[in-house]
Order: structure tokens, then sequence, then C-alpha cells
């Protein structure tokens, strides 16, 4: 039995996909099963996949078309090994990216997956950004932002299976970590493991943009509901700029709208505080809560008005009660955190 299972889907693929299987196949972690699946490509992906001759390739072929979470599912199902890495056809595996991810899945048998950081690369290779995200923010973040990107992470199979593995047809990855993090660590190594390619047929953000966003935004609710109580809701503007969309909540013009979100993510971040998790760590929870506050007033303070910020900054001290909450009833020292 091979120690690690790479799964990767394919679609349409041909553009990439020869650049992606050969960052697997040179990766300096040799003991792998890579298990392609074609998805009903109507390209040359199954000749390119046909034309390697490794024998660590396993090559299925859908008889139709069934989805991303079908096909993913199906190769979940198929791995022999109770390690799985994920693999996206138009991505490039660094190097040493196996070799890593299995040595910390080995130290650490608690942690049920570990990503990494990415290059994000254009479709021909130029660099657009590189993500600086703390690993100890990671639980915190996901409950609004799907921060992990999918083709870097590294998961046990067991764990997967246990948390339902791809249950919705679209945001299936945001999806899947969110549960696995309500039940297992979680961790991010802090190295770039993968370049990540933003691709003109990309599902999330081009092809299947609407769908991906309305499950997000179910997920979402879901999401501020666990922490907050079964009967919270706030407006679409409020969980666009929880997600750092500012632009429905600035066209709203309403400082009561804004100090309104502000008191929803204070409530919420009260929630994650005090409900039970393995991943849960007050000081990083605090951290998080802080930077994302801030972020928030920042982005929107640069569309106000010098008296309007002031209005806004005098209010939000006043809705400020996130931090005496935490003062009264964890005990823990919290000078000043939300000074402005």
């Amino acid at each position: 039995m091979p120690a690690l299972t790479v799964l990767m889907p394919v679609y349409n693929a041909e553009k990439f996909l020869a650049e992606a299987i050969d960052s697997i196949l040179q990766q300096t972690f040799a003991d792998f099963e890579f298990i392609i699946i074609d998805d009903g490509s109507e390209d040359s992906t199954a000749a390119i996949v046909a034309s390697y001759s490794d024998t660590r390739i396993r090559f299925v072929q859908n008889e139709r078309n069934l989805g991303i979470s079908a096909t993913l599912n199906k190769g979940i199902i198929l791995a022999a090994a109770p390690l799985i890495a994920r693999m996206d056809a138009d991505d490039i595996s660094c190097p040493e990216r196996l070799q890593k991810q299995f040595e910390y899945m080995q130290a650490n048998p608690d942690c049920a997956m570990v990503s990494s950081l990415v290059k994000v690369i254009t479709e021909d290779g130029q660099l657009v950004r590189v993500d600086q995200f703390r690993s100890e923010f990671f639980y915190y973040n996901l409950t609004f932002i799907c921060w992990i990107y999918h083709p870097t992470v590294m998961y046990r199979k067991a764990a997967v299976e246990e948390a339902g593995m791809y249950a919705v047809p679209y945001a299936e990855d945001f999806e899947l970590f969110w549960q696995l993090s309500r039940r297992h660590k979680i961790y991010n190594l802090p190295e770039i493991m993968l370049h990540y390619r933003v691709s003109s047929k990309s599902l999330h953000q081009v092809l299947k943009k609407k769908e991906y966003e309305q499950a997000q935004h179910e997920q979402l609710l879901r999401n501020f509901r666990y922490y907050a109580g079964k009967n919270f809701t706030l407006p679409t503007s409020h969980i666009e700029c929880l997600q750092h969309n500012f632009e429905p909540i600035l066209a709203e013009a309403s400082r009561s709208s804004v100090l309104q979100c502000l008191k929803s993510l204070d409530a919420i971040t009260e929630g994650i505080l005090y409900k039970e998790n393995t991943n849960r760590n007050i000081e990083a929870i605090k951290k998080a809560a802080f930077y994302k506050r801030n972020y928030i007033l920042t982005n929107v303070m640069k569309h106000l008005t010098k008296p309007q910020k002031a209005m806004l900054l005098i209010s939000d001290r006043n809705l400020n009660y996130l931090s005496r909450l935490l003062k009264n009833r964890v005990r823990i020292k919290f000078k000043n955190v939300f000074s402005f």
C-alpha cells in the first residue's frame, strides 16, 4: 500500500495538465499513488494522461460529467492510502510539498488536515500575490472566509469520511474544511508549497461564480448561527462586509449599518471564544478578531469624510462591549485592544 494518495480531478484541462502532472511526479517524496479522474473531458486531457508511463498513475474516466464534489468523493473511496493530498490540474506543486506535508502529518497524528501558503500566478505564470496567512488565525477566519487553498491540502481519509466528505455541489472545499475544523485540528505550514493559477476557466471565479457565491452565503449564515445562535441573522451587505467586500455596505451610506455590522461581528467573535473546540486558542482568536475588526474599519473609513470618521469611531467605542466582556468573564488582560 502506498504511504500517500494524490487525488486530482480533471475536466478539459489540456492547457496546463502536463505541468501539473510533472510537478507531482517530480516530488522528492515518491511513495504515492496518483489518482487522476477525468470528469468527462472533451479535449485532449485523456490523451495527455495516457502519454505517461509512470506506474504510480491510476487513471479513471467518468462515463459522464459528475461534477467536482462527486468526482472527489469517488477519488476518496478509491484512495488506497490513509493520507490524501489534493491537487488541481492547472496548478504546480513545489518539489518538497508532499515530503514536508507527509512528515508534518506523521509527527502530528492529532492533525486531520495540513495546508500551505501559495504563490498566486496568472495563466502565463506571472506573480499576482503571496498571501501571508498565519496558521493560528485559520480557525477564527474560516468562519468568514475560506483562507485555505484547496489544492494545497493533505488530509486524513478517515477524518474526511467522518465529516461527510464533499457534501455540497458548490463551495465544497469551504464546507469540508469548516466541518473538519469542528472535529479535528487543522494546520497551515508557513511555506509556499504550491503555485496557484488564476484561470479563465476557474469554476468559483468565472464559470459558476453565482452558484458558488450563493452556496457560500448559505454556509456563512450557518457558521454564524453555530456561534451566535440559531435565530441570528444579518443582511447581505453585512455578510459581504465580513468577507471584506465593502461595496454593498458603502453603497448604503449609513453609519448605523456599519456599526450594526461591527456589533454582529462582536457577537460572532464572542461565540467563537466560548465554543469548545480543539482548535480554540483564546489569544489567537482575540488577535484575529482585532485584526479583522480593524481591517473593516480602516477600509470603510477610506470612503468617509473626516467628520464621518470621527462620528464612526466615537460611536464604535461605545459599542465596543466585547472588550469589557472578555475582561469580566475570561479575566485575561485585554488592555485597549480595540483602541483606535
